[in-house]
């Protein structure tokens, strides 16, 4: 079997799982969940129909016991619920961007796609390539760091969740087509993030190229992947956590093709097992996350220290 496709992560994760590697502490909470299986699975909104009805299916065929495999479709709801409680802290510091530089009249809308241009120029100005690269860098670690003590999931799904992020850093490996949907007002920055995000091994972890160095001299910003990264980061705001693909046709393939009509190899490939496509597109989704809050911390941190400066 190939490494690295979704067949690998059932079978990593079934065999992690026997081996005892699920948090003991977690046990296995009661789940409340009317609907069951098929109740959870409905309640996943990226989910299309075709490719819930095609999760539904693949589960009941998967060789996981129920009780694993119920308490890791919980689990994944559980995390999507809290993520989703976080989407305003990005609205909130956006608004607050364009406010302090464009000022806004009572009850005007704000648009946050104006703070776009005004963190570039910070960026730019503020900070120098070096510094960059610092914020635009991710350890593979620190996702699974991430979901234990910021979510406080440590059960069976994440030993699902390690296995993805090694799927993710491995992804060219699959031969898999693009995972990302096109959002509401046809917003394909996650599509390219997704194209542009990098994994090193050897180094910084997850990054983007976004500063180039010359002879281990300061180089120069990469000022069209910085736009683009900034872009991702309006698309954090919301409206929604995840896009959800349009639909093109109501033929049986419906599930087979985003809103660019491509087909997605993980499903085409391996229709009969679980797919982990929404699991990779949450996982890119923490990673944007991830570098949006370093550099929220830098520009409240200038911007802190000029309003002293000024007093």
């Amino acid at each position: 079997m190939p490494r690295f496709t979704d067949n690998w992560v059932v079978d990593r994760t079934m065999f992690d799982y026997v081996q005892g590697g699920s948090c003991a502490c977690c046990g296995f909470p009661h789940i409340f969940a009317p609907g069951g299986l098929e109740g959870m699975i409905g309640a996943m909104s990226d989910l299309e129909t075709d490719a819930a009805n095609d999760e539904i299916n693949a589960a009941k065929a998967s060789p996981w016991p129920p009780d694993l495999r119920d308490q890791i479709w919980g689990d994944r709801l559980l995390l999507r619920f809290k993520m989703k409680k976080e989407m305003r802290v990005y609205r909130e510091f956006l608004e607050g961007v364009v406010i302090s530089n464009n000022g806004a009249d009572k009850g005007e809308e704000v648009r946050i796609k104006d703070a776009v241009p005004i963190l570039q120029q910070f960026c730019v100005d503020e900070l120098s390539p070096k510094q960059l690269r610092g914020i635009f860098q991710l350890p593979r670690s620190e996702l699974t760091e991430q979901l234990k003590s910021k979510y406080k999931i440590c059960s069976a799904y994440a030993i699902v969740f390690c296995g993805v992020v090694d799927q993710v850093a491995n992804f060219k490996v699959t031969g898999y087509g693009v995972d990302a949907r096109i959002g509401s007002e046809n917003d394909v920055t996650e599509e390219q993030f997704e194209k542009e995000l990098k994994f090193e091994k050897v180094g910084p972890g997850f990054c983007l190229n976004i500063s180039t160095s010359n002879n281990g001299n300061e180089g120069a910003v990469n000022e069209e992947m910085l736009s683009m990264f900034l872009q991702r980061m309006v698309s954090l705001a919301g409206p929604t956590l995840l896009a959800r693909a349009a639909k093109t046709s109501h033929n049986d393939d419906e599930s087979d093709s985003d809103a660019n009509g491509s087909e997605d190899a993980s499903e085409k490939n391996e229709s009969k097992t679980t797919s982990f496509r929404s699991d990779r597109r949450v996982i890119r989704l923490l990673i944007a996350r991830y570098w949006a809050d370093r550099l929220i911390a830098k520009y409240n941190e200038a911007h802190t220290a000029a309003e002293e400066g000024v007093q």
